[in-house]
């Protein structure tokens, strides 16, 4: 089918859902140019269109049909006195979706007919197509088209691409070439006049335009943009190309002073005695960003100096996300169909000044120009890293951050992992979280952080959680190998190497820890650090770990070491080490060190072997071994541990060693004499004694002490904490002669300008009120919930009544 090349005057409407010039319902187009007269009317109720003989389905679900007020049905004279209908029914549903169709007399069926406006596809990338009417003096212009969201002029809702044009003659659509920016915007455009430059254009210091689409069909343009001018993106409509058009991303904060265009491929150049080639240069163009347009005239036909720079100056630096550049004229050269081509378009920033540098720029990171900055240097390419890296250190916190995102921009996230991992151990700032997110998805970057792991014991802390997140259990060595080389008196690199080892460790299989702790190149407290990360699974490597623990008794080790031991000896003992049990009773029971023996009871809990040394220890000299004794003691007490407490609890100097020994009685079984020992630590000296020992005669329900429990409550010089306590016990003894007493302290919640300990003894009795639960509650607590009580008061009576209650 032959194309059809349309007037350079041709304008292309741009509104994707322009309403037709006459709303109504039906019209009738005259007879002419050989056609009959045609009247269509359009009927909603059935849902077509009437058009002579013809019946055209409206292709609209009959939910979707909308009012007839917003039906358009326009009568289009197209030349040769031929008329055209169109017809416009829009979506009721969908702004901007219609169905359409074009309609002539004498035809047996539409010249069109189907669905408008963005119809297909996902948000961002839908598509369909569009209907344009362009209108001249005597004539319109019927164009048809694909609408892409993804791919337009900068600025406009909807740009027509591959259009088709209603042939007058034959009513056929057949290809065009069309001019796609309206009369009002060509008219408005800034004029400006390109320079020739030279037979080369200027090196830029970063590729600022990136062409993203282009209207011609399977080219995204990129030879406009790809930074070698020996290629070339062409246009590939009838007639002059006017209209073609290239689309770019542009990065917004970087301000754009400058252009420089190639038109013409050096490989173009003809010798005078060849035939002419079929490629022209434009004549004129547009740059189009979304808020201006700038007309641009060349100064003669670049097809004559191939590869000829030319620059183009704007009136002021412009910033914009978009630009894209529209042919308009071309030199023809009398070539009936030329092929206009642009070979490359060059955005300069106000960094390319003469002899700047990458490292000029990336000095600019931490000014006020920092996020131009680093958008150029995004753009610059490899060289761009090693600039970044010079001026690193020199960098304030957001300069850091915005030197962090140049290197997560980087193409091969190997090369900037050095970078990212300085960035993950900046103490403030963006820049630890924009690197550990980059690395995160960069497996190619596991040797850069291992390596710098075991190298740099400064990153050792930062670096150990982003390769266990990246590597996993591949983490293990690593982290072993930084454990080993990190300076004791580095507390807290060792603790954050130790959990991150212990992550590493949750998701390995079980014969991993075990080559680690059997390296002797590792030193005996190495691998002692390693047992304590590995917690519970220590005991996968009991051989291994045995001897790394005997390797370090070999010589007397510090108290430091010989305490840190007892943790992974606990756990091995737990796993039925006999001999780490051994150890552990011998620790208790010998060690010079009193926070060695305190740290052995702390371990011993649940190692039967150890029941023994614990009674000892519970007469140790120090209190802090007694206390840790006592708390070790968990399992139900049997006669001799109920004597060495009860003997504590009467006769130990230190308040905290005679509460351990409380919390021992209190898992006593019913006992008339634990519970008489208990009562006489109601009057001991201490409060925190007395507290402990209300506690747990409550705990116990041992009712025959509610008396002794009564009077501390009562007291009032009694410490509040005990009075609150004792308030709780009353209750969990469901000690009934309490109720009237409990009622009348809770009560005093409710009392304007109560005390604050008057308050803590109220809710301790409304917690002992709710456990024993008389029948009477809800009236007994009728005051707490009254309006006048404060929202807190009422919602805690509501939990009162709600609760279950120990007594039922």
């Amino acid at each position: 089918m032959p194309r059809l090349a349309l007037p350079l005057a041709l304008a292309l409407i741009l509104a994707l859902a322009a309403p037709c010039a006459l709303a109504e319902t039906h019209a009738t187009a005259p007879a002419g140019g050989g056609l009959p007269a045609l009247t269509v009317r359009v009927d909603l109720a059935a849902g077509v269109v009437l058009a002579g003989e013809q019946r055209v389905p409206v292709g609209l679900d009959r939910a979707r049909l909308p009012a007839e007020a917003s039906v358009a049905v326009e009568v289009i004279a197209v030349g040769s006195g031929r008329h055209l209908v169109r017809v416009r029914v829009p979506a009721r549903d969908d702004d901007g979706v219609a169905w359409e169709a074009l309609l002539a007399g004498g035809q047996p069926q539409p010249l069109f007919a189907g669905m408008t406006g963005f119809t297909g596809g996902d948000p961002g990338e839908r598509t369909g197509k569009a209907v344009r009417v362009v209108a001249e003096a005597d004539r319109s212009f019927v164009l048809v088209g694909d609408v892409r969201e993804d791919l337009g002029i900068c600025g406009q809702p909807a740009t027509l691409l591959e259009p088709e044009a209603v042939y007058p003659a034959s009513l056929d659509l057949r290809p065009a070439t069309v001019q796609r920016l309206d009369e009002a915007q060509r008219a408005n455009a800034r004029p400006l006049v390109a320079v020739d430059r030279g037979p080369a254009a200027d090196a830029p210091l970063a590729r600022l335009l990136v062409a993203r689409g282009s209207s011609v069909q399977g080219s995204r343009g990129a030879e406009l943009t790809d930074g070698d001018p020996a290629t070339a993106w062409s246009e590939d409509r009838p007639g002059m190309g006017q209209g073609e058009f290239v689309t770019m991303a542009a990065p917004t904060d970087v301000p754009v002073a400058r252009l420089q265009i190639v038109l013409t491929p050096r490989r173009e150049a003809q010798d005078e005695g060849d035939a002419k080639p079929p490629v022209a240069a434009p004549r004129t163009f547009y740059l189009v960003t979304a808020a201006e347009t700038f007309l641009v005239t060349m100064p003669g036909d670049a097809w004559r100096k191939p590869g000829e720079a030319y620059e183009i100056v704007l009136p002021e630096p412009i910033r914009t996300s978009c630009v894209s550049l529209v042919l308009g004229e071309a030199y023809a050269r009398d070539l009936p169909h030329p092929r206009v081509t642009v070979a490359e378009l060059t955005a300069y920033s106000e960094f390319d000044v003469p002899g700047a540098t990458l490292v000029d720029v990336a000095r600019q990171l931490s000014g006020p120009r920092g996020a131009a900055a680093a958008q150029v240097l995004e753009r610059a390419g490899a060289s761009a890293l090693a600039a970044v890296k010079s001026r690193y250190g020199s960098l304030d916190a957001r300069g850091r951050a915005l030197a962090i995102d140049v290197a997560c921009s980087h193409d091969r996230c190997e090369e900037s992992a050095p970078l990212l991992a300085r960035g993950l151990c900046e103490a403030s700032g963006q820049a630890p979280r924009k690197a550990r997110e980059k690395l995160e998805r960069c497996k190619e970057a596991i040797p850069v952080l291992a390596a710098k792991l075991r190298d740099d014991p400064s990153s050792r802390a930062c670096v150990a959680p982003a390769l266990v997140a990246l590597a996993g259990q591949g983490a293990l060595e690593p982290i072993a190998d930084a454990i080993a080389a990190t300076a004791l008196a580095d507390v807290a690199t060792r603790a954050a190497l130790r959990a991150a080892f212990a992550q590493a460790l949750q998701g390995a299989a079980p014969g991993r820890l075990a080559p680690l702790l059997a390296d002797a190149q590792r030193s005996p407290r190495a691998r002692l650090e390693m047992m304590r990360a590995a917690g519970p699974r220590v005991a996968e490597a009991r051989g291994e770990s045995e001897r790394a623990l005997e390797e370090l008794f070999a010589a007397t080790p510090p108290m430091r070491d010989r305490y840190l031991a007892l943790g992974p000896l606990g756990e091995l003992a737990r796993a039925g080490d006999a001999g780490a049990g051994a150890r552990i009773t011998g620790a208790l029971a010998h060690d010079a060190d009193w926070p060695v023996r305190a740290r052995a009871a702390e371990v011993a809990p649940g190692l039967p072997s150890v029941k023994d040394a614990l009674l000892a220890a519970a007469r140790d000299a120090e209190p802090r071994v007694r206390e840790a004794a006592l708390q070790a003691m968990t399992a139900p007490p049997d006669a001799p541990v109920l004597q060495v407490a009860t003997a504590t609890l009467g006769r130990d100097g230190w308040s905290f060693v005679r509460v351990s020994a409380i919390g021992v009685l209190a898992r006593a079984a019913s006992s008339s004499d634990v519970d008489a020992a208990l009562a006489g630590a109601l009057e001991d000296g201490s409060a925190r004694v007395r507290g402990a020992a209300v506690v747990a005669l409550g705990r116990r329900r041992a009712a025959s002490r509610s008396e002794a429990v009564r009077r501390r409550l009562d007291d009032g010089s009694e410490d509040v904490d005990v009075r609150s306590a004792a308030a709780r016990a009353l209750g969990a003894m469901c000690d009934g002669a309490s109720v009237g007493r409990l009622t009348e302290l809770a009560r005093k919640l409710a009392v304007t300008g109560a005390s604050e300990d008057e308050q803590q003894v109220a809710l301790g009795a409304l917690e002992g009120l709710a456990a024993i639960h008389p029948p009477d509650l809800e009236s007994r607590l009728a005051p707490l919930r009254a309006k006048t009580a404060p929202p807190s008061v009422h919602d805690a009576a509501d939990r009162a009544l709600a609760a279950r209650g120990v007594c039922r």
